[in-house]
């Protein structure tokens, strides 16, 4: 007779696995590989009663492994849920974090407070990454003309794979270059810029855990010795790439905004909005040009 494979065993087996290996939420972990493997969602396991194969408890138990090696999640079922969307993910870019989708909303709600949502206006997504940021807002903002911008290929490819895969591959031109020292048409401006920027001081990159330090693109982290390198070429270029009343709409790391707040005050910009997160961090900053101020 074939063994019979229970779920619950299972999931309590890896749990305590993942759990000597350091890595947090094991349960959950867990139940969503498992799911993974099974071609359902987590929710359904507890619905589940078809006895599981041989192949499938090997499979399982191969990407538990891999799991306990602290290769990230979303890179062992491929993809993550942001905004609504499912994103694919790869070592190419930053996997979205769950404080993007409140940058997102935030630009949402700003510009659909202030009617702009009504009519067409451009966007730009700078560090655009895995897409995530361009395609949410094309697809919540369906008049914006949106860009997004990286300066890596094969960030780029991933972003339109992503395009692709969420029926947005006509919403989205895709840039690449570093900021916009590759943009030829002097004559483009944005009225409004996003951005979810390398901020990570380069010393403290070593510190983080496994699976961003190790599966991340440094590209995507390197903030430079201060963590605020991305932010002062931006406070400095923006004005030459904005409309007179444009809104720069960024996220940052702890302790950084009020550095950055001043920096951008030096460049005539001022903060309009400070946005803090689930753990009461300042991690959306919005950005408005001063009234006396010209590009």
């Amino acid at each position: 007779m074939p063994p019979v494979f229970n779920i619950k065993t299972l999931i309590q087996e890896a749990s305590q696995k993942l759990a000597e290996a350091g890595v947090e939420s094991t349960e959950l972990n867990a139940r969503l590989l498992l799911a993974h493997v099974l071609g359902i969602e987590e929710w359904q396991l507890s619905l589940y009663r078809t006895e599981l194969t041989s192949n499938q408890a090997d499979q399982f138990r191969k990407l538990i492994q891999r799991r306990s090696d602290r290769i990230p999640l979303q890179h062992l079922v491929g993809s993550v849920g942001f905004y609504g969307l499912e994103i694919q993910v790869s070592k190419n870019a930053l996997i979205p974090r769950p404080e993007t989708e409140l940058l997102v909303e935030t630009v949402i709600k700003t510009i659909q407070g202030h009617d702009a949502h009504k009519k067409s206006i451009r966007l730009l997504d700078l560090a655009t990454g895995t897409g995530c940021i361009a395609l949410a807002l094309a697809k919540e903002l369906p008049l914006a003309q949106v860009w997004g911008l990286d300066i890596s290929d094969k960030a780029l490819n991933l972003a339109q794979k992503n395009a692709t895969r969420c029926g947005l591959e006509d919403r989205v031109t895709w840039i690449r270059s570093d900021l916009w020292e590759d943009v030829n048409e002097r004559n483009r401006v944005w009225d409004y810029i996003v951005s979810n920027p390398p901020y990570i001081r380069s010393e403290e990159i070593h510190e983080l855990e496994p699976e961003v330090r190790d599966h991340d693109p440094k590209l995507a982290l390197d903030g430079g010795t201060d963590g605020l390198d991305f932010y002062r070429k931006l406070a400095e270029q923006s004005s030459s790439w904005t409309t007179e009343n444009a809104l720069l709409f960024l996220e940052c790391g702890k302790d950084q905004a009020s550095e950055i707040k001043k920096l951008f005050k030096n460049a005539s910009w001022f903060a309009d909005q400070v946005v803090r997160d689930y753990n009461d961090i300042q991690r959306i900053l919005v950005f408005r040009r001063a009234a006396n101020a010209h590009p």
